[in-house]
């Protein structure tokens, strides 16, 4: 299950997070070819400070499950999934880019859990 964890000092109000948070997700699960209901995202408000200011920053951690055919390639997709989050970010936040730290984690398919319901009988 691809996974976006975000933590901000930016206070959204509710209609704006919730439309932020889709974006990211709807964003997410084109680039990483899953489907919508795959993609888990979080958002947490936290005091934050960078270089003693409190100006808007942020922190985001994503989680996926793909499979390149080489290093080159992995740089390339990384590439453009890291420059469509920061413009989602920015677009919701106007967050300066130098206050923006991303975390990209590939995962294992052994290490990635999705839940099966048992089957009835």
């Amino acid at each position: 299950m691809p996974i976006c964890q975000m933590k901000t000092n930016y206070r959204f109000d509710a209609q704006k997070r919730t439309a932020f948070m889709n974006e990211i997700a709807s964003a997410m699960a084109e680039l990483i070819e899953k489907p919508l209901p795959a993609v888990m995202v979080m958002l947490d408000d936290f005091h934050m400070l960078m270089n003693q200011s409190e100006d808007t920053v942020f922190f985001g951690e994503f989680r996926y499950l793909r499979d390149f055919s080489d290093a080159d390639e992995r740089k390339a997709w990384l590439d453009v999934f890291a420059d469509r989050m920061l413009e989602i970010i920015q677009k919701y936040t106007g967050v300066n880019p130098n206050r923006v730290y991303m975390q990209f984690t590939e995962m294992t398919r052994e290490s990635a859990w999705k839940y099966t319901p048992p089957s009835k009988k």
